[in-house]
């Protein structure tokens, strides 16, 4: 089974239900110095899709406690098993290396997406981030995919992972484009309802809140990106969104963080 990796630059906003997503068009980058300008020219908005993820982990969460998440998403363009690691300081691991300097498989592809959220500087000024690895989703039957839990096997120290909860997101993306029509960056609206399994006969435990998650297109990054980023978070603010603290939603449904 073949994979593929890739790096992500992502800020997330917590909003209320009644926050409106607010105009994008004509937002742009004025980086400076040799960086390009990064223009949004216009913006596509996609009808609601449906995304239902199951996280896997220990009982206890030791991925959750690594930073680590791993889960089998359906809907959405991007539907499959996705593994996201913690980021790489830069210079720590050669591109085609997992974060313990192993050579990756030939058959991974690397991406050039960071996350800003909690990506290191460069000695160039440009960003690395947290990774995302993908599997093909495959049969429900069929389990994790050996490989995925491959680059997890020091953090797991031999233990099984199973389900832990159940996150359905409603999400509708808007996607920023530039003159020629290529996208530069993507605002996810989510709604999403966390479904934890009660132990021992109880009652699951339900949490829901919605977030807006700002994304740089494949490709754009360094400086002209935080630009384009910094000049969307003007406007998301101006509508009333708020950073959020929060980790992952996965953290945050299992009730680690406040939704």
């Amino acid at each position: 089974m073949s994979t593929s990796e890739q790096t992500e630059i992502e800020r997330k906003y917590d909003v209320d239900a009644e926050a409106v997503v607010p105009d994008l068009d004509g937002l742009s980058s004025p980086a400076g110095g040799a960086a390009p300008v990064l223009e949004v020219a216009r913006v596509e908005r996609s009808a609601p899709a449906h995304l239902r993820a199951v996280y896997h982990d220990t009982d206890d969460h030791l991925l959750l406690g690594s930073r680590i998440t791993l889960r089998r998403r359906t809907g959405g363009r991007d539907e499959g098993w996705h593994l996201k690691l913690p980021p790489v300081a830069a210079g720590s691991a050669p591109s085609g290396q997992d974060s313990s300097g192993q050579e990756t498989s030939s058959e991974t592809s690397q991406g050039t997406r960071t996350d800003h959220s909690a990506a290191a500087s460069a000695s160039d000024g440009s960003t690395r981030g947290r990774r995302e690895v993908h599997a093909p989703l495959g049969s429900e039957d069929e389990g994790v995919p050996a490989e995925l839990l491959a680059r997890v096997e020091e953090q797991l120290r031999g233990r099984s992972v199973a389900p832990v909860i159940v996150l359905e997101t409603t999400r509708t993306a808007t996607t920023l484009l530039d003159a020629e029509g290529d996208a530069v960056a993507e605002l996810a609206d989510d709604v999403v309802t966390a479904t934890v399994p009660g132990r021992d006969g109880a009652e699951p435990v339900v949490r829901r809140w919605r977030e807006w998650e700002a994304e740089l297109a494949p490709g754009v990054d360094g400086p002209a990106g935080d630009a384009l980023l910094d000049a969307i978070e003007e406007r998301l603010l101006a509508a009333g969104a708020v950073p959020s603290t929060s980790r992952s939603k996965l953290a945050r449904g299992l009730g680690a963080e406040s939704a």
